[in-house]
């Protein structure tokens, strides 16, 4: 599997999976120094939060990935064929323009901590870095979407389903 490949096919669910390890490791960490020491920290609070932050952004783009957001397909499996295209088109098309929102609005609230400088309280990280999270959780997502419709577009790929069977997404 070439480099390329596996960024597109895992970048997410491994930097996900890493955020949630670090935040389990650092939650449990707080745990046995407040509980069994006496001696609460803050500085990993501070960390487990923002591994929460990266790693939930980063999933909402792999979800579209893999086309496991929550829809009320129910609904859309009583038309046919055409109709759900139709239908699922529609619907991605306001969320690819909210998306693209969503991204320009991350990417201006990342500019202002850029220009005027914020930084945390237990570690004094710049508060730039944390927050890029959003540029690449909403720019990704966005992304992911003309992924999905140039699949389907140029290879024949459903937007109705996940990419492949053995990418489904696990349950």
């Amino acid at each position: 599997m070439s480099l390329l490949t596996f960024l597109e096919k895992r970048l997410e669910e491994v930097i996900a999976g890493i955020g949630v390890v670090i935040m389990c490791i650092m939650v449990f960490f707080q745990v046995v120094m407040r509980y069994v020491f006496s001696l609460p920290t803050s500085w990993s609070d501070e960390i487990a939060q923002y591994c929460m932050l990266w790693s939930v952004y980063l999933s909402v783009s792999w979800a579209v990935r893999e086309r496991a957001h929550i829809r009320v397909m129910n609904f859309i499996n009583l038309f046919p064929l055409a109709f759900k295209n139709g239908l699922v088109v529609f619907s991605d098309f306001i969320w690819f323009i909210f998306g693209i929102f969503l991204t320009w609005h991350s990417i201006t609230l990342n500019i202002s901590y850029w220009k005027d400088p914020y930084f945390s309280p237990a570690l004094n990280i710049d508060q730039k870095w944390p927050y890029l999270c959003l540029v690449f959780g909403f720019g990704l997502m966005t992304l992911r979407i003309v992924q999905i419709y140039y699949r389907w577009w140029f290879h024949g790929v459903s937007i109705l389903e996940g990419t492949s069977k053995e990418d489904a997404p696990h349950a």
